[in-house]
């Protein structure tokens, strides 16, 4: 997320800062928009080197020893691509959450509830709680980080005369839907890495018959 601490001294009005929170609403949705596509070329290029280094070790042309080092770094590899996707998709999260965030000031701002000064205190106010619920784990399947950092900031007794906002500009994004493609991604590198799993297994035990 990007930090506002500065902005307050590099704005001259409100209309300023609004045009500055627009522009950084547009910015966090395009930044999300390329994560997602990083993630899903990713997922389709990983898939067919698979498949392909599969094929050609299957070929029956090589010995089980070459077999087994193969399957072993796809293994490795596929760790790999799973913990590159849990920091993509933070970084998604993280882009959608800002996004979703500033729109709410900017509802605010616009209606006359907010001032520049207060926009920039509830900003600090949600990165700090986001930041902390992404620490402690908190999210789950249908509260993610965005939704508990949101509630919890405008819970606080100082915060509680904004809740009632109309939402006329603010968005929530469906947190079911990205959950659902989210877990098609990784539900595919599940299959991959237990698929390579068991093929070493085989090789493994295929190698225990050969020696003994």
């Amino acid at each position: 997320m990007e930090d506002l601490n500065n902005v307050v001294i590099n704005t001259s009005d409100d209309e300023e800062f609004r045009s500055f929170v627009s522009e950084n609403i547009v910015e966090n949705l395009n930044h999300a928009r390329h994560v997602e596509t990083e993630i899903h070329t990713f997922t389709g290029i990983y898939m067919a080197v698979v498949a392909g280094v599969l094929a050609f070790d299957f070929s029956g042309r090589h010995g089980v020893g070459f077999g087994v080092v193969v399957h072993l770094i796809l293994l490795f590899g596929g760790f790999l691509a799973v913990l590159l996707l849990l920091r993509w998709y933070t970084a998604f999260d993280t882009f959608m959450a800002s996004a979703e965030w500033l729109s709410y000031l900017k509802e605010k701002l616009l209606m006359g509830e907010l001032d520049t000064k207060g926009a920039v205190e509830l900003w600090r106010a949600f990165t700090a709680r986001y930041a902390e619920s992404i620490k402690n784990g908190e999210a789950t399947r249908k509260k993610g980080d965005k939704d508990i950092a949101f509630e919890a900031v405008l819970g606080e007794e100082k915060y509680k005369k904004y809740k009632s906002a109309d939402r006329l500009f603010a968005f929530k994004i469906p947190r079911r839907g990205q959950a659902k493609t989210r877990e098609y991604v990784f539900g595919f590198h599940i299959i991959i890495l237990a698929s390579v799993a068991v093929i070493i297994f085989m090789d493994l035990y295929g190698l225990v018959e050969y020696m003994f």
